[in-house]
């Protein structure tokens, strides 16, 4: 047999091997790309459903702080209020200085049992389980206004219906960023503005406040604790917020929740 042909049928022996080599290479580097991506998608998963978790179980302890503050706190106020008009009854009309103790003490009670029921509905919002996430935001702008503070919600009629959860996440988002306006920033004026189109919804909440260094407060563990708050949020779904935001001026914060089922277009006039 010819040396040549010994050589031509070596080389492609090699050739085919090394052909072979190469496509189980590829196929092999393939197959560990697909299981790193399906382990990643598993993690992600994994991670997405500790936070609903977590965030659940925040919820169902803010209700039952509610019940226990309007169950406990509350009744025994009212029945501590009724002790005290019972006993003004019986006292002598003549006695100023005694009755001026108990009105003051009344007034006192009157004060706590507000208060009570003011922290009842910042831990369970009622309603927005009852009407839903527009009365609920007007509600929270209702109590925030005062004379020194004005803040206005700017949001369609006729915006689509959303799942409750969303309602809940965009509420509980709306009322972080309304109350670090007014506590950190010393807002004036705020606005909260709901858009809904066709496959998303935008929330955001704008302040007239001294603005903030917002890589500062980040960093800060106390201080940023309230932004980690929302970005955990919304890393449940399939959110983002963006931060406009610079120290001496107002901030502007813009949230937006991808929806898997498109919602009826309302846009702001």
């Amino acid at each position: 047999m010819n040396s040549g042909f010994v050589i031509a049928v070596g080389t492609a022996v090699l050739l085919m091997m090394a052909v072979f080599i190469i496509i189980f290479v590829a196929y092999y580097q393939q197959k560990q790309a697909k299981q790193q991506l399906a382990l990643k998608e598993l993690q992600e998963q994994h991670r997405r459903e500790l936070m609903t978790a977590t965030f659940r179980g925040q919820e169902e302890e803010r209700r039952r702080l509610a019940e226990d503050l309007h169950d406990g706190i509350g009744t025994m106020l009212s029945v501590t209020k009724m002790s005290l008009n019972q006993l003004e009854r019986q006292l002598d009309e003549d006695n100023i200085r005694i009755n001026l103790h108990v009105q003051k003490t009344r007034s006192m009670i009157d004060e706590t049992m507000t208060n009570v029921r003011r922290i009842s509905r910042d831990l369970v919002p009622t309603t927005l389980e009852r009407f839903g996430l527009l009365p609920a935001l007007e509600e929270l702008a209702d109590r925030a206004n005062d004379s020194e503070l004005q803040v206005q919600l700017d949001c369609p009629e006729n915006m689509g219906q959303l799942s409750p959860s969303i309602d809940l996440m965009l509420y509980r988002i709306a009322q972080e960023l309304v109350n670090n306006a007014i506590r950190h920033a010393r807002a004036r004026h705020i606005t909260i503005q709901l858009q809904c189109i066709t496959d998303a919804v935008r929330l955001s909440v704008m302040d007239d406040g001294v603005g903030f260094d917002f890589d500062a407060v980040t960093e800060s563990k106390q201080g940023g604790l309230g932004l980690r708050n929302i970005e955990s949020r919304l890393s449940v779904v399939d959110g983002h917020v963006t931060f406009d935001v610079a120290p001496g001026r107002g901030s502007h914060i813009h949230v937006q929740i991808h929806l898997q089922t498109p919602q009826p277009v309302a846009l702001l006039g």
